[in-house]
């Protein structure tokens, strides 16, 4: 085993979640072709780090939004415009839209930052 491969084995320790992504993929039904959200793929470890980007804001519904990075193998190829589904190690799970393609420099991992927009 390389330095590579035992740094990426030790980062992976630090995954205590779990994501399914979904992609929206074409899909022919008779002569209409309609779009449908599959799973490529599921129940893969994972870890988040959320921060929140701004306050609670004015108007007719409080909305907060938060930046999450997500960390994941870099192996794995997640398209833009997907949508991830997070569940922590307490069984709860969150659903985020992908906003940018990840970044997959690293040997260990490739960091992803997705939006989860709540509305209080």
């Amino acid at each position: 085993m390389n330095i590579l491969e035992f740094a990426k084995r030790e980062f992976e320790k630090q995954y205590d979640c779990t994501m399914t992504v979904s992609v929206n993929k074409p899909e022919k039904v008779g002569s209409v072709t309609k779009s449908k959200w599959t799973d490529a793929i599921r129940n893969h470890p994972c870890r988040i780090s959320q921060k929140q980007l701004s306050p609670v804001s004015d108007g007719n519904v409080a909305g907060v939004i938060y930046n999450t990075m997500l960390y994941c193998d870099p192996d794995l190829v997640i398209p833009a415009g997907s949508r991830i589904s997070i569940t922590d190690t307490h069984g709860k799970s969150r659903d985020y839209k992908r906003s940018a393609e990840g970044f997959s420099s690293y040997h260990t991992h490739q960091e992803i930052i997705i939006v989860r927009e709540v509305q209080a």
